[in-house]
């Protein structure tokens, strides 16, 4: 299976236009500064004509090297401004991820990750909140088994103690606390942690 290297087409797309454009941008500015820099007149005479061409022999050289310079220049300038308000568009939603995964990580599941309209991995973000509503709803389920495991445990501790409960009664409550524990070890199984 060979490499895949479009993944996120929309987003190289966007990315390979506007390096193509700025390409184009210092092709174009190269090319007005050369001709701007060599347009001349040749003259009216065979000998004017020969000092002409001459001059713009000795002059060629540096009119490539100043119009490469300006060129140089402008193309970077461009080229910085995309790349920042490229990178902006990336850095910023994973600075928000990386602070949700840390609330995340500390037991906070009520987070919803919220990014800018024009933001990119916006699915990312789409995936934590999924992840997060997920864990959420375990984590619901297991603390209602834990507040049925300690109600039944607080009963059957009441009741052993005034001595209410007959046997066929305490059997059914320990039943009753053996399925909730059971569900709990199945809410407990469906996290991996080795």
């Amino acid at each position: 299976m060979g490499r895949q290297y479009y993944i996120k087409k929309e987003f190289q797309a966007r990315f390979i236009i506007k390096f193509c454009l700025v390409v184009i941008l210092g092709a174009i500015i190269s090319g007005i500064i050369l001709y701007a820099s060599t347009n001349q007149r040749l003259g009216n005479t065979y000998l004017e004509s020969l000092n002409a061409i001459k001059v713009l022999n000795d002059n060629l050289i540096s009119n490539l090297i100043y119009s490469s310079l300006i060129t140089v220049i402008a193309i970077s300038i461009v080229t910085i401004a995309i790349t920042l308000f490229a990178s902006h568009k990336i850095a910023g939603p994973l600075y928000r991820l990386e602070k949700s995964t840390e609330t995340i990580g500390n037991g906070d599941f009520t987070l919803e990750t919220r990014l800018r309209k024009n933001d990119e991995i916006k699915d990312v973000a789409s995936a934590l909140n999924e992840m997060t509503g997920k864990l959420r709803s375990k984590m619901i389920d297991i603390r209602t088994d834990l507040e049925e495991v300690k109600e039944s445990s607080s009963d059957m501790e009441a009741a052993i103690k005034d001595k209410r409960l007959s046997e066929k009664e305490l059997k059914k409550q320990i039943t009753r606390l053996s399925n909730k524990i059971k569900d709990l070890n199945r809410a407990a199984s469906k996290f991996t942690v080795s």
